[in-house]
């Protein structure tokens, strides 16, 4: 596979956010060999972050119950930054995608 080939498939692992966000990090992971494979890893783990750090965070709201005022105010605040940290996830598997496709060679 050439160099061109190789950084297109790396950067479209976390361009998949669009159109396949955990389908196809794990092909390009599991289907390729290093450093194509390692970029397939890493959008994975960048894909999956957000859903998990909102997913704890639901938990948290749920555990403390949102019967008291106090509660109800974490709980928004919680649920904000839950939604920051999606899209600063987003925003980042742009930056690694374009990242990819501008540099020279890929490093592992």
């Amino acid at each position: 596979m050439d160099k061109q080939t190789e950084k297109i498939l790396a950067s479209l692992s976390y361009f998949s956010v669009f159109f396949a966000p955990f389908l196809f990090p794990l092909i390009i992971w599991i289907g390729l060999e290093r450093p194509v494979s390692t970029h397939g890893k890493r959008a994975i783990l960048y894909h999956i972050a957000p859903y998990l750090f909102l997913i704890l965070v639901v938990i948290a709201v749920g555990l403390m119950g949102l019967y008291a005022k106090t509660s109800l105010i974490i709980a928004i605040i919680l649920l904000i930054i839950g939604i920051i940290g999606m899209v600063y996830f987003f925003i980042y598997n742009l930056y690694c995608g374009i990242k990819v496709l501008l540099m020279d060679q890929l490093r592992e």
